[in-house]
């Protein structure tokens, strides 16, 4: 196995991706809206696991996530939903693509489409959802400098968007769009332009420090302009798999991870403001000036409050520390940029980054997983702390839990 390969399979282990807010979507007659769904993993080599519907029913005390009408899969490296549907980068055989989940009136979990993307292991089926029938992925054989359109209601692909006259550049060995993060505000597509390298094919490889992001406008399919952002050191975008890494406060700023470079500092958390198409040069939150050397992976905004994960300690250069417990929820103020710890919560392992920060029933969640106490759940926040509201004794590691709308 080559190294690339290697050091991408031992993140990726660290790393259970994926989910954000999302508007309803009333499309097929189903019966799954109001369902509380659960997403497990039993192992990572590959990700085996569960996704399991409760209906009507929160979990509360001590859940199973195996149950006669749970849906064994592989890829359970987290998911993202929309109106009343799951959405996941991979079906439940393992095969790279978009894939669409519903929950019937017995509360199992039905197939209801999907895209295959290419085999590549670099970003294939990064996904937003628009409207019900607009949405964008990222499938790298098809080309990296295009993104891809489809109706989130058929699972049809319906065009692409072709940006390679655009952003080719024969000096860059590799440019993608779109791979690593795909965003919307304000009728604008904001998609990430990445400049790597052919070997890594946009894995942890920026080679300069500017950021990248192409601004469409949705209705017309055309580009506005590319705007950039000097961030210092070089930066990883999003990331390659179920987390969105972004999240839209109630005043309608964009938030977004730029994780630096990842084992090596400089991670930081940047906004689009309300009414504008680029980054905003007067504002910054730094990981730097919480833990030197160490990785944003998750925000969650709420009434000018980021929610996030901080870990006690930098990321070492081959990732050795990135799986231990050293992960503690945080609350940022936006407008003075302090943080304080969240009350609690004992500091976490790694898994389960994508739906670490979730909102149910207008009230906040938080992942947390601690082998070393047989805590696997989630925490209910109160203010600046949080209590157990459930753990989770059989079907594996958390990894994902939402509210169907």
């Amino acid at each position: 196995m080559n190294i690339k390969k290697m050091s991408y399979l031992l993140l990726a282990g660290f790393i259970m991706l994926g989910s954000c807010k999302k508007k309803d979507n009333d499309t097929e007659p189903t019966n799954n809206a109001g369902s509380y769904v659960l997403l497990t993993a039993q192992s990572t080599t590959p990700f085996t696991g569960y996704i399991t519907s409760f209906g009507s029913t929160f979990p509360s005390s001590l859940v199973s996530n195996i149950t006669s009408a749970s849906k064994q899969c592989l890829q359970v490296s987290g998911f993202r939903s929309y109106g009343k549907y799951i959405y996941k980068m991979g079906n439940a055989a393992g095969e790279a693509g978009v894939q669409k989940f519903s929950v019937d009136a017995n509360n199992a979990i039905k197939d209801e489409g999907f895209i295959s993307c290419g085999e590549s292991i670099f970003g294939s089926g990064q996904h937003l959802i628009v409207t019900p029938t607009e949405g964008y992925y990222f499938d790298g054989d098809l080309g990296t400098m295009k993104i891809q359109k489809f109706n989130p209601t058929t699972m049809q692909r319906t065009g692409q968007l072709d940006l390679t006259t655009q952003l080719a550049n024969a000096k860059i060995e590799y440019i993608s769009v779109g791979q690593n993060i795909l965003m919307n505000k304000e009728g604008k597509l904001y998609a990430n332009i990445h400049y790597g390298k052919n070997t890594t094919k946009g894995y942890l490889d920026a080679v300069d420090d500017t950021i990248r992001f192409a601004v469409i406008n949705m209705a017309t399919g055309t580009l506005d302009k590319i705007t950039k952002y000097k961030a210092g050191n070089p930066q990883q975008i999003g990331w390659l798999g179920n987390n969105a890494m972004w999240d839209m406060d109630d005043d309608g700023s964009l938030y977004f991870c730029a994780m630096g470079k990842v084992a090596g500092g400089d991670s930081q958390i940047l906004r689009f403001k309300h009414g504008e198409n680029d980054i905003d040069a007067t504002w910054v939150i730094k990981m730097d000036d919480f833990t030197k050397d160490g990785c944003f992976h998750n925000v969650f905004v709420k009434n000018g409050k980021l929610y996030t994960r901080i870990p006690t300690e930098g990321i070492a250069s081959d990732f050795s520390n990135m799986n231990k417990e050293i992960w503690e929820y945080y609350i940022i103020d936006v407008a003075t940029k302090t943080g304080q710890k969240i009350a609690g919560v004992p500091s976490v392992f790694f898994n389960g980054n994508a739906n670490a920060i979730v909102e149910i029933d207008n009230e906040i969640y938080l992942m947390v997983t601690k082998d070393s106490q047989g805590i696997n759940g989630f925490y209910k926040v109160t203010g600046t702390s949080a209590s157990q509201a459930f753990n989770v004794n059989e079907g594996g590691k958390v990894c994902g839990f939402v509210k169907l709308q």
